[in-house]
Parts: C-alpha cells; sequence; structure tokens
C-alpha cells in the first residue's frame, strides 16, 4: 500500500453562485469527507482555510486515489502526490549518488 497526500482546493468557477445551491455542494463535499473517513480510505483530513486543505490517503495506487476523489470535481481541484518513506527515498538517492560520483 501507498501512502498520498491530496491537497485539495475550491475551484471558485465552478462553485454556484444562489446561496442554496452553495450550501448544498458544500454539505455534499462535506458529507464525502466524511465518508472516506468513516470507511477508513482516508486516515486524516484537514482544512488550511475555508476553501483550501489535505487528506492522506492509503492506497494501491495513485489511480485508485484519483477514484476515490473525482466526485468532488469540479467543485474542487485535487493535486494527488505519493509519498516516499524517508528510509526507502534516502537509500534510492544515497545508491543514485554514489553511482555517479567518481571513486
Amino acid at each position: 500500500m501507498g501512502r498520498y497526500m491530496v491537497l485539495w482546493k475550491a475551484n471558485p468557477a465552478a462553485w454556484p453562485t444562489d446561496p442554496k445551491e452553495g450550501l448544498a455542494a458544500l454539505e455534499a463535499a462535506t458529507g464525502g469527507g466524511d465518508a472516506l473517513l468513516l470507511s477508513g480510505a482516508i486516515s486524516e483530513l484537514g482544512w488550511f482555510s475555508a476553501q483550501e486543505g489535505y487528506a492522506m490517503f492509503e492506497a494501491g495506487s495513485k489511480e485508485a486515489v484519483l477514484g476515490m476523489v473525482q466526485g468532488f470535481f469540479p467543485y474542487y481541484t485535487q493535486d494527488i502526490l505519493e509519498i516516499v518513506p524517508w528510509e526507502s527515498g534516502k537509500n534510492a538517492i544515497l545508491a543514485s549518488a554514489r553511482q555517479g560520483s567518481p571513486r
């Protein structure tokens, strides 16, 4: 299983201008976030502001995460970032650097 951070942001161009429709979209989005938390698909969900935040996923692939967040589009856009664990990343970077450095 991989770990992924999703940075999400409200898309003002798609957001309804009618207050009742805006409230309905917000209720649907927060309900979707609650459902993902309850299902265990995400381990953490937080806000940076009223328009943007993050979610932490554990999934088999980036494509799986994409499938889980597609329902929030077009009201929200998402950047899906795969997280490489410290030790794995450190070892890969050092091995690569060692191959390219003169001995």
